[in-house]
């Protein structure tokens, strides 16, 4: 459904290229300084303030630089939960803890025995270990 209102479309953007205008003037700047601070031509700001059409992009760099920009983007605002209402929803899942892979007896005998080093039976775990010898290393003989 349609709704209307008694502003068209143009007089709409001649009100707002009134209001920066005057803003513009307020702040004692200039059509080129504006322009230079914002990143755009000079004649993008005539035709804002002029009332005429202007990509979107180019007036977002020009309303970031008159601070307007977070006025602009309340028209819309967001409308999603923020993360402290997911938590207060039960949405989120607790973390779980990463676990590392079990060792595969084929993991423990692909380590290979040298002499003054642990063994591959050393690496396996305790309840699949042939004995319960201690870590040998080189300092220890």
């Amino acid at each position: 459904m349609a709704t209307y209102s008694a502003q068209t479309d143009e007089s709409a953007l001649a009100l707002l290229g009134r209001r920066m205008a005057a803003f513009r003037i307020r702040s004692n700047w200039t059509q080129a300084q504006l322009a230079e601070q914002a990143g755009v031509s000079k004649g993008t700001i005539e035709r804002i303030e002029r009332g005429d059409s202007v990509q979107v992009i180019n007036l977002i760099k020009v309303l970031r630089v008159c601070g307007m920009l977070e006025t602009f983007l309340a028209v819309f605002p967001d409308d999603s939960p923020s993360p402290m209402q997911i938590l207060q929803m039960g949405k989120v899942k607790a973390r779980k803890r990463v676990r590392s892979p079990r060792n595969n007896e084929s993991d423990a005998s692909a380590v290979t025995e040298k002499p003054g080093k642990y063994t591959a039976s050393d690496t396996a775990p305790k309840a699949k270990r042939k004995h319960n010898t201690p870590w040998v290393w080189d300092e220890d003989k």
